[in-house]
């Protein structure tokens, strides 16, 4: 009886859920049709770009800067500011990244010129929107700005 119950349920469940696939088919679809809108980067060099993401929070602020070395290393600065004690802190990590077309794998394994046990991995998409580069964190949705553009929209 058991079996027979297991075999009707999985069954039952393939037969409903089956008609949700269309559904998820045509949201592939529309996703598809986007990433092809966007801008090819594999012309766009990373080597001496730093990018910026600020993140602020109701006890401290975050700034973030990654900058991508020449030399194929990155360097990864970290700034934090205690909003109630006015006091700043920074760490430096140190890494590598790889890239391939418009995704790029970032991993910062050395925090001030010593190893640490779990690098900060990053794995990030290049974008443009009015030609403005960003890099988009594919994990959770941030954005960190290229720097020469924040300089141009302060002046």
């Amino acid at each position: 009886m058991k079996k027979a119950f297991v075999f009707f349920s999985l069954i039952s469940s393939v037969y409903f859920y089956s008609q949700d696939f269309s559904g998820i088919n045509q949201i592939l679809e529309k996703i598809e049709e986007k990433g092809k809108k966007m801008k090819d980067a594999t012309d766009y060099d990373l080597k001496g770009k730093k990018f910026v993401m600020v993140e602020d929070f109701e006890d401290h602020a975050e700034r973030h800067v990654l900058e991508f070395n020449p030399d194929g290393t990155l360097t990864l600065i970290e700034l934090i500011d205690d909003k109630s004690s006015g006091q700043s802190f920074s760490n430096i990590f140190t890494g590598d990244y790889i890239r391939k077309k418009n995704a790029i794998s970032v991993r910062a394994n050395f925090l001030e010129g010593k190893k640490i046990a779990l690098p900060l991995v990053y794995n990030l998409y290049i974008m443009n929107a009015n030609n403005i580069w960003y890099l988009k964190d594919i994990n959770n949705s941030k954005r960190w700005i290229e720097n020469n553009n924040l300089l141009k929209k302060k002046k």
